[in-house]
Parts: C-alpha cells; structure tokens; sequence
C-alpha cells in the first residue's frame, strides 16, 4: 500500500479510496516502457506515452484518449488527476476508458444501435414508420456528422449548444430544429435506461414560432370547395368535414368500425409511410358520435362489403384510398388555395370551438391528448371576425331607452 511518503517521493503514483486500499498511476514513455517525468522521455527523446495504472488488484495500460490520439506528457498528466477525482467520488471504472470500450461508446456507434432498436420497435407497432424515418434521416444528416469520434459520456451541454446554432445556421424552420433536438434527447434518454450513461445532459432550448399560419374554412366554404371536386371522391372528404380526423386514420377505416345504431365510429388504426397499423398516432382507441351526414355517407360506403373492407375505395384504384390522392384531388379542383389537412381536420376543430363549444370537449372529439393542443388548432374564419367586429359595443343595456336617444354602449 502506497504511504503519504511515496506520494512525495513519486508524483506519478497517488493513494486514494477507503483505509487499506491502494492506486498507484505512472506516465511511461510509450518507446522504452521507463517512467516519465517531463513532457521527452530523459533516456531515448521520445514524446508519446502511456498511463500504467493499478487499480483494486488489476494492471491497466491507457496509450490513447478517448478522441483517439496519443497521449503526451501534459494531456496523460491531465487524466490521471481525472482519475484521481472520479476514484474520490466513487464513480471511477477503468473499463470506461479502455480502447475498446470507447470506440464501442463513440455517437456513431451507439446512434446505430439506437436504430436498430427503434427498428424493431416499428416491426413490434410500438412506433411509427414517420417517426421511424425521422430519427434515421436526423442520425444520418445532423447527429453522427456533428458528433463523430465523439464519446456519449463525454456529451455537455456546450456541446448541444454549439448543435443547436449550427441548426440555427442551416436555416431550418423553428419545429424542424425543435424536432432534431428533441430526437437527440430520446437517444440520450435511451442511453440513461441502457445504463451506458448516469445521467442525461441539460439541453439548450429552442424558443419563438416561425409556423406558417393555419387557415379554416366555414361550412359554407367547405361546401363550395366540395361541389368542385369529381362526384366520385366527394364522399371521403365529405365525411371529412364531419369527422375531422387525420389522413392516415381516415383512410385506414374499415367497415366495422362504424356502429349504424349507435352512430359511433371507432377510430384505432392508421396508414404511417403507407403501413396499415392497428393502432392511431395517440395510440388510443376511441368512439367518435357520427353525424347524420356522416352516418348517410358511411351507410352508403358500407353496402356489399365484409366488415374487414375499407370504408372508402378509390374507384379508379379499386384499392384503399392513400393520403397523396386526398392531397392531390383537393388541391387540384376544391380552388380554396389551402391544404386538404387545414379543410378538413383543422376546420373541424375551429368550427366546434366558434360554436363554443366546451374546450374539453373539443379536445375529446379531436383526441388531443392536452389540451394545449386543442387550443392551438383555433383558427378563426373570416366570417366569424367580421361578424366580431361589426357588432363590437352593440350590447343594449336592460330597460326603456331614453326618449330621443340612442341606446347606451358599453
């Protein structure tokens, strides 16, 4: 066991860790093998070295930091003092440092392994084949170029920063940067419950909105976009209208999911990059009232089929309709100038909320998850404004006006 007598004499050894325990750390020219006590090797001139560390009973030789190079005099002095503070706090391991174990811990690396099991978390429909593409195509463009060669424990915040400007350089739109980095904190928190890293980093935040403004449309406008679209399509985006629900689950709906009787549709699968999954984007399964409209159009949809068949066929395809050929059919002869997604399923929540109706039940019928979302999707239309305006102050106070007088305002 070293004395406080050797850690005078040696500099390079030191005693740390409870009574009985012993450390001992020497710089070593990498050429010779002799100990190290200047930046050039006293016996051959040699500059690169190595770490000899013994440690609980063990022999363990570092030559190269954790970026790969070789260590000299300084940098090797530098990571024994690291050492020296991790074994104080009791979280020092050796095979943390070790070649091997951190070209296995490299973002690179790990960022594979984190798609992989994403991967078979979409084979399992626990995710979705979007979020799927999302995290491959942020990996591939934005994580491993940034953070290549770079060891995950070794992850600061300074480091997610510096990421965070230079998306910010890339011109990239608020959510798309929001979304890179929230997919990056995903991968860290995998991380934490692989127990590869203890805790995960602090993230920068990325604040303000550059969305583009979402337009509405009344019934009115609705109806007058739907009169010019073939008669052949007019069914599934009029019951569009009325349900308000997302493309992809609005095309997944099969015949049995509509209840006549009840008038209630159940809404629980979606298409996700043209995949049929038995499940929705909340990963919720929910009846939904029908409206009388819905119900003649769904009724009308269901005649001759098995209850396994899609609700709505595309009769030019005979197949399932797709999210592209609602896009396609509505921004090519409705002449509104706005999305399918904002005519349908944003006008429909637009619509509950200027009925006033209950904010609550708006987020029921929209299946938001928070409420904050709901919120989000008010898009006030032009009539409902204008109306607003034109009636500002007009509100008559009870009682008998006085004679030859205009009723107050207030």
């Amino acid at each position: 066991m070293l004395t406080n007598n050797s850690l005078t004499n040696d500099a390079n050894c030191f005693y740390s860790g409870p009574r009985g325990f012993s450390v001992t750390g020497s710089i070593r020219c990498n050429r010779c093998f002799i100990t190290m006590e200047g930046p050039i090797c006293h016996q051959c001139g040699y500059h690169k070295c190595y770490i000899d560390l013994r440690y609980n009973g063990k022999q363990y030789r570092f030559r190269k930091a954790r970026d790969g190079y070789h260590y000299d005099y300084l940098r090797a002095q530098r990571q024994l003092n690291v050492f020296r503070s991790e074994i104080d706090n009791k979280t020092f391991n050796p095979d943390d440092y070790l070649t091997a174990k951190i070209k296995e811990r490299l973002m690179e690396n790990k960022l594979y392994e984190w798609l992989d099991q994403k991967s078979e978390e979409e084979q399992a429909n626990e995710l979705s084949p979007e979020t799927l593409r999302h995290y491959a195509s942020y990996a591939k463009h934005y994580y491993a170029p940034n953070f290549k060669g770079l060891d995950v424990k070794e992850v600061e915040f300074h480091h997610l920063e510096a990421f965070k400007d230079k998306l910010a350089k890339k011109k990239l739109k608020i959510k798309t940067r929001r979304n890179i980095l929230n997919g990056l904190h995903s991968f860290f928190t995998w991380l934490k419950r692989k127990g590869i890293i203890k805790e995960v980093p602090n993230f920068p935040q990325i604040k303000g909105d550059d969305a583009t403004m979402r337009v509405a449309l009344d019934v009115e406008q609705q109806a007058e976009g739907l009169a010019k679209i073939p008669a052949e399509h007019r069914d599934i985006i009029e019951f569009a209208f009325e349900v308000g629900l997302r493309g992809g689950e609005l095309t997944a709906l099969k015949v049995k999911d509509v209840n006549l009787r009840n008038g209630t549709l159940l809404v629980q699968r979606t298409f996700s990059k043209g995949k049929l999954r038995e499940t929705t984007k909340t990963h919720v399964k929910r009846f939904l009232p029908l409206s009388d409209t819905a119900l003649v159009i769904a009724e009308k949809n269901m005649q001759g089929k098995t209850p396994e068949a899609f609700l709505f066929i595309d009769k030019r395809t005979k197949r399932h309709y797709t999210q592209n050929i609602l896009w396609y059919n509505w921004h090519y002869y409705s002449g509104t100038g706005i999305t399918f997604y904002e005519a349908t399923r944003h006008s429909f929540i637009s619509q509950l909320v200027e009925d006033d109706a209950n904010p609550f039940v708006a987020q029921v019928l929209a299946r938001h998850t928070d409420i904050r979302t709901t919120q989000k999707y008010y898009h006030a239309t032009s009539a409902k404004l204008r109306n607003q305006v034109n009636s500002r102050g007009k509100v008559v106070k009870l009682g008998k006006p006085k004679t030859g007088t205009e009723p107050e305002r207030h």
